[in-house]
């Protein structure tokens, strides 16, 4: 009985002790520095970015799935959507350019559909791509 009120004080005491660090210490950061371009890869990910800074998107199209569409930010006044009269994109690839105005949180997303021929049946497929981002 002594052991087991021992091994109980002990694992209330760690409880306690470990509660008291986390409240006084800020949340970790989980984001990275931004690259210069975000690609496929990047989705889901949360990246870090200064005010001032300009970031390109270059998404690729998945067999049987349409071309990316709809790429925009959560936010337009944190990230801007650039136009970049000099980008050409290959067939089957999205293009995108922000620009961070001001500091805050924006996400950059993008959607792609199931490709269909016309006057076939199509699964009600999707694809949807998010990137976080925290200028600073």
């Amino acid at each position: 009985m002594r052991l087991l009120i021992s091994a109980l004080l002990v694992a209330g005491t760690l409880v306690l002790a470990g509660c008291g660090a986390a409240a006084g210490q800020p949340p970790e950061s989980t984001a990275s520095p931004a690259p210069n371009q975000l690609t496929d890869a990047d989705g889901g990910k949360t990246f870090n970015l200064h005010v001032g800074d300009t970031i390109e998107v270059a998404l690729h199209q998945a067999p049987g799935m349409s071309p990316w569409q709809n790429v925009q930010t959560s936010n337009p006044a944190i990230l801007e959507p650039q136009v970049d009269t000099r980008a050409a994109a290959v067939r089957g690839v999205t293009l995108a350019m922000f620009r961070a105005k001001a500091a805050g949180k924006a996400a950059i997303t993008a959607t792609a559909s199931a490709e269909c021929s016309p006057g076939a049946a199509c699964p009600a497929l999707a694809q949807a791509w998010r990137v976080d981002l925290i200028v600073s």
